[in-house]
């Protein structure tokens, strides 16, 4: 029973993530969207409780999610920057 929960809300995940949510106008329409920060952040809390963890390289996108942060001014922990954040300001 627990596994059969687990791969429940695993594909419920997947599916938002791919496929995006429907939701309710005010004017009670329905309409889909993509998937909220919300959303996201329910997967990567998912991926890592669960221990699954990527290592950023220059031809992956977690890569390439570093360079750009790195690119605007933001320091990443555990990684080697001498720049200031742009967004602490230290």
């Amino acid at each position: 029973m627990n596994e059969d929960l687990s791969n429940t809300f695993d594909n419920l995940i997947l599916d938002i993530l791919k496929n995006g949510r429907e939701i309710v106008t005010k004017g009670g329409d329905i309409i889909k969207v993509q998937a909220t920060a919300a959303d996201l952040n329910v997967a990567r809390q998912r991926l890592k409780d669960c221990g699954i963890s990527a290592e950023a390289t220059d031809n992956n996108p977690i890569g390439n999610i570093i360079e750009e942060m790195q690119h605007r001014g933001m320091k990443m922990p555990g990684l080697d920057t001498e720049s200031d954040d742009v967004a602490t300001g230290t």
